[in-house]
């Protein structure tokens, strides 16, 4: 892993998010890219109070002010010697965001789970969760709770009702050496027994057979209860998942798995892309 991309509001769950993130860096000998995105909306200033930007030069001003605090103040707990780079831009946030994964070669974008406003985040949603769907690299989410920990017990979940995709298994797979983990499968299906459940089970067990695993198939419908069950019965530093890709129209209408896991979990979630 070379480059890991943070994005923040400067919120306190953000702040926490780029400190695991730095730690990460830090233990991966990896570079660390702060991003921050504002976008200035023209109001009337009456109906602010008085309390708006005056330009959006003034509120790239203010965003350079405090990421050049935050990579201060994560320079001074793990050292000058981890290279930090920021970046403060103007847009709409996910393209944004996504623009500057690319133009980094981030290996991993980290975001937290929740922003300024965690309660409406974990009923709506938040730009993270949006992000799942929208992400063209692994994307980190960072529970507001949640510390920096050696990664050394993940939980991959899969889908057994269709073959994996083996680009982004082995994705996942080259993030369970990075972190010299044990990965613990787990595929969640109305009908363990099934014969072609079990048989897929048994391709998989073959395909993740270079790293220490376990796996798993449990009865239910339940994902997002039986998956944090699952992880937190197993001590897991991590929850892995592989979102399927959805055209716009069922994103439109439907929440899917990974979206609704990163909206209210409290360990660490990676999507692997």
């Amino acid at each position: 892993m070379k480059t890991i991309v943070v994005a923040t509001d400067f919120s306190a769950g953000a702040n926490r998010a780029a400190h695991v993130a730095a730690q990460l860096a830090r233990a991966q000998d990896a570079s660390l890219v702060l991003v921050h995105v504002f976008h200035f909306w023209p109001a009337n200033p009456p109906e602010l109070n008085g309390d708006f930007p005056l330009s959006a030069t003034a509120m790239r001003d203010e965003g350079q002010r405090a990421i050049s605090q935050l990579a201060h103040e994560l320079h001074s707990q793990y050292g000058a010697g981890l290279f930090i780079r920021s970046l403060v831009r103007e847009g709409y946030v996910i393209p944004t965001i996504q623009e500057t994964t690319r133009h980094e070669k981030a290996d991993l974008l980290v975001m937290s789970t929740v922003g300024s406003a965690p309660q409406s985040a974990q009923l709506m949603g938040s730009i993270a969760s949006a992000m799942v769907s929208e992400t063209n690299v692994p994307l980190l989410l960072i529970p507001p709770a949640a510390g920096y920990a050696a990664i050394k017990n993940i939980v991959l979940a899969v889908d057994l009702n269709s073959p994996p995709d083996a680009i982004v298994l082995e994705t996942a797979l080259r993030f369970v050496r990075q972190f010299d983990s044990v990965v613990n499968v787990l595929s969640i299906h109305e009908r363990p027994s099934d014969e072609t459940v079990r048989s897929r089970a048994e391709h998989l067990r073959r395909l993740i057979a270079s790293v220490p695993h376990t796996l798993t198939i449990l009865p239910g419908d339940a994902v997002y209860e039986t998956l944090l069950t699952f992880a937190h019965a197993n001590k897991a530093d991590l929850i892995m998942m592989l979102p399927q890709p959805h055209n716009w129209f069922i994103r439109l209408f439907s929440e899917g798995n990974t979206e609704r896991m990163a909206r209210l979990t409290d360990i660490p979630l990676l999507a692997v892309v």
